[in-house]
């Protein structure tokens, strides 16, 4: 699982963990992590099952909600689970909006030398994320340029001639000094013309 959804997951369950015992407070805590996961994963199954189970999770959620706040009457129950109701959409747009980013720092962590190397080097390129189905695969590529600035089209094009990189690349973000995550478009490989693997 992410970072990006463990991190908050821990955050999370030490702010309310005394509440665990009121459902209300659980289940919308519940339908917030399960956002953040849905907006982080790039995987179809979740793309495509997750909606459905979301959905269904937040009916639940607001009719428990509303049932405990009948029963109890308790205002901070209510406003704590609202709240989390109605930032979960906003946490599912941000954890995938930081997704190149949370890959890239996961991947470091674990990469320590490789990271050292990508960090000197002119057209390092290497894939540290792939996901889909045969016929229709993705990857999250890490790349390196000293000298260009790839998050202009026109330094793109640059670095890809002078390295000889093969493939079309839809978006490009910059996650640290001289190394950016780029997304080849779904089913392009990427890679060196002079790569010895290809």
């Amino acid at each position: 699982m992410s970072l990006i959804v463990i991190l908050p997951s821990i955050f999370i369950f030490f702010v309310i963990r005394n509440k665990f015992r009121n459902l209300d407070i659980f289940l919308s805590a519940s339908f917030f992590m399960l956002c953040i996961y849905y907006g982080s994963s790039n995987d179809f199954f979740i793309f495509f099952f997750g909606l459905f189970i979301l959905i269904c999770l937040l009916f639940v959620s607001v009719a428990i909600i509303f049932n405990h706040f009948k029963e109890n009457k308790s205002v901070r129950n209510l406003i704590i689970s609202v709240f989390l109701i109605i930032c979960a959409p906003v946490a599912a747009i941000t954890s995938s909006k930081l997704y190149p980013y949370s890959i890239f720092y996961q991947w470091v962590l674990f990469h320590p030398m490789q990271f050292e190397e990508a960090k000197g080097q002119e057209g390092f390129l290497y894939e540290i994320d792939s996901w889909g189905f045969a016929g229709m695969d993705s990857s999250l590529m890490l790349a390196s340029s000293q000298s260009y600035n790839l998050s202009v089209s026109d330094d793109l094009k640059l670095w890809k001639m002078k390295n000889k990189i093969v493939c079309d690349v839809s978006r490009v973000y910059k996650v640290y000094p001289n190394l950016y995550t780029i997304f080849p478009y779904t089913n392009a490989e990427c890679y060196k013309k002079d790569d010895i693997y290809k």
